[in-house]
């Protein structure tokens, strides 16, 4: 009896030691005010710099300026952008590596399909802007937005929520508003050609990406108190803050934590429960003095927040396998998530009559 129980406490400190060593090595390693990091690849997606033959692309890479991305037809990439924030791309994508730093990301796309979820987006931190065939669109809000370049004569864009701005030689030509899909290859300053979105009508891309923000809030929920911590201290570590809640984490409004068992980086708030452009609820953390705050739960100092509420928004299951850290086997679930194969060349939602 008492063999098998030692044995049961060195297992368990052995996954604990080990998670540990894996979050405190990944997040020290990321923790910068860089975007591009890879956090999710399906298929072999490939980058390449200059004339140089490319490589395969693995989760987290962190891609780099004058770097191109090559995406195939059936398969799927997830770049990491500012916290809180994700770039998705598909179909036969050519995607360009600008700039990464997260008051300058730039990211240039020449055919293929891309969405942006800008969870969150703080003008005086963060500045995105996506370059088409067809200009420049600048992320002016926080939302969710889809790209689509099918050819020179058809660069779509689809802004689901939040609001953009086009601008074409540096000059801006018009504010791309919410529930519409822009051709901007035929449209002018004066002739903006648009169509209604209708947002019940998704294709396997829009379908996949929701299911990607889904996958990653219950990644969150399954991120153990030293897992959150963890990340929380390594951003006011390495010279983004001056004592707790001032530091790049807390303007940034939260920072990127590693659970290890979905092998992906996760949004961890910083201050209030905060919702994704899907709808679905990250949990928070910020610790007060005698303890810390949890998921909108306070808890004590030494042992795990208390999350014996709950949040409607929070999935408490997905398409896939889920386990915490703190009271799962040593076995890791895949990241990877029903993707589906089928994605079409234009946006299904987007069968509607252009304006004028």
């Amino acid at each position: 009896m008492c063999g098998k129980t030692m044995m049961t406490w060195w297992v368990a400190l052995g996954l604990t030691s080990f998670c540990w060593a894996q979050t405190q090595d990944v997040s020290q390693h990321f923790i910068s005010a860089r975007s591009g990091m890879v956090n999710y690849v399906d298929g072999n997606p490939r980058v390449s710099r200059g004339l140089k033959d490319g490589r395969p692309l693995l989760v987290r890479d962190q891609l780099r300026a004058g770097e191109r991305v090559q995406v195939g037809d059936s398969e799927r990439l997830e770049l990491l952008l500012n916290p809180g924030s994700y770039l998705r791309v598909a179909g036969r994508a050519e995607l360009e590596i600008s700039r990464t730093s997260f008051d300058d990301m730039r990211f240039g796309i020449s055919r293929g399909i891309a969405i942006v979820e800008a969870g969150v987006f703080n003008k005086k931190v963060h500045s995105l802007q996506m370059t088409t065939p067809a200009g420049n669109v600048s992320i002016l809000e926080g939302g969710l937005y889809r790209f689509d370049v099918n050819s020179p004569q058809e660069v779509l864009v689809s802004v689901v929520k939040g609001q953009a701005k086009w601008l074409r030689d540096g000059k801006e030509v018009a504010t791309l508003k919410s529930g519409k899909r822009f051709n901007l290859a035929a449209s002018s300053e004066k002739n903006l050609h648009y169509a209604k979105l209708d947002k019940s009508q998704m294709d396997d891309f829009d379908l996949w990406s929701k299911r990607r923000a889904e996958f990653l809030v219950a990644a969150n929920a399954k991120m153990s108190y030293w897992g959150r911590e963890t990340a929380y201290m390594a951003y006011l570590d390495n010279g983004y803050g001056y004592g707790y809640g001032y530091g790049y984490g807390y303007r940034s409004l939260g920072g990127w934590a590693y659970n290890p068992f979905y092998n992906c980086f996760t949004f961890v708030p910083f201050d209030s429960v905060f919702m994704s452009p899907y709808g679905f609820a990250y949990r928070n953390f910020f610790p007060v003095y005698g303890g810390y705050y949890y998921g909108g739960y306070s808890g004590g100092g030494g042992s795990g927040g208390s999350n014996s509420g709950t949040n409607s928004n929070v999935p408490h299951s997905t398409s896939v396998q889920t386990r915490s850290a703190v009271s799962s086997a040593p076995s890791a679930p895949s990241s990877r998530m029903d993707s589906g194969r089928s994605d079409s060349s234009s946006r299904s939602s987007a069968q509607g009559q252009m304006h004028r």
